[in-house]
C-alpha cells in the first residue's frame, strides 16, 4: 500500500511538472527581418511576461525607434533614441473583419530548428495572398501583441483572422499580389533565443523627456 501511495504521489508530482511546463511563457529575444521592395528593416523583440520591447534597427545598426508595450494594460509608448523623447501612443480602433479565405495546407518544413506548418490566407478583393509558416510553442504573447499594436498592415491583420493561433508564432510570412504573383513583403525570424531579460529593458530611460504635442 505504501509503495502504491508513493507511486501515486510521484505520478501527481510529474503531472504538475508537465502542466507547469506547458504553462511556461517565452522569455527572450526574437530578431525579425522585414523586406518591402528595396526597403530592409530589422526588428528586435524582447519579451518578458506582459512586457514587450520592439527595436527598429536600420541597415547601419542604429536603433531608429523603440516601442514599449504592456499587454496587461494595452498601453504602448514610442521612444526616439535620437531625440531622447517618448510619448504614449493613442489606442486606435480595431481593424474591421476581413473577407479572407484560410487554408491550412498540411505542408510542413523546418525553420531555425522548429517544425512549422503552412497557412495560406487569401483576400481576393484586396488582390493579396500571404503564406505563413507557423510554429507552435510558448508564444502566448504574440496575438495580444498584434492586437495591442493594432497595425493596419496585411501581414498582421491577415494573421489575426486565422483561428486557433494561440501559442503559435509565424517564423516566415510572404505577401504576394494575386494578379501578378509578385512578392510584396516578407517577414522572417532570423533568431529566437530563450534567455532572461532584465526588467530595466522595459523602462523609459530617465534622461528621456516626454514629447508634448
Amino acid at each position: 500500500m505504501k509503495n502504491n501511495l508513493q507511486k501515486f504521489g510521484l505520478s501527481i508530482f510529474a503531472s504538475v511538472l508537465i502542466a507547469s511546463a506547458s504553462l511556461a511563457q517565452f522569455e527572450g529575444e526574437i530578431v525579425f527581418e522585414k523586406n518591402v521592395g528595396k526597403i530592409h528593416v530589422t526588428y528586435k523583440y524582447f519579451v518578458k511576461g506582459n512586457d514587450i520591447r520592439i527595436e527598429e534597427v536600420g541597415e547601419d545598426g542604429t536603433i531608429d525607434g523603440i516601442q514599449l508595450m504592456d499587454l496587461a494594460t494595452k498601453k504602448t509608448y514610442a521612444l526616439s533614441p535620437e531625440r531622447k523623447l517618448w510619448f504614449e501612443t493613442p489606442n486606435r480602433r480595431p481593424a474591421k473583419t476581413l473577407d479572407v479565405d484560410i487554408n491550412k495546407t498540411g505542408e510542413t518544413k523546418e525553420i531555425l530548428g522548429k517544425k512549422c506548418f503552412e497557412v495560406v490566407v487569401t483576400n481576393k478583393a484586396n488582390d493579396r495572398k500571404i503564406i505563413y509558416w507557423v510554429t507552435k510553442g510558448d508564444y502566448e504573447f504574440f496575438i495580444p501583441m498584434l492586437e495591442t499594436l493594432n497595425r493596419k498592415e496585411n501581414q498582421a491583420m491577415y494573421y489575426l483572422e486565422i483561428a486557433g493561433m494561440e501559442n503559435h508564432f509565424p517564423m516566415l510570412s510572404i505577401e504576394y499580389a494575386l494578379s501578378t504573383g509578385n512578392v510584396i513583403s516578407t517577414l522572417k525570424a532570423e533568431k529566437i533565443e530563450t534567455k532572461k531579460i532584465t526588467p530595466e529593458t522595459f523602462v523609459i530611460p530617465k534622461d528621456y523627456g516626454k514629447f508634448e504635442r
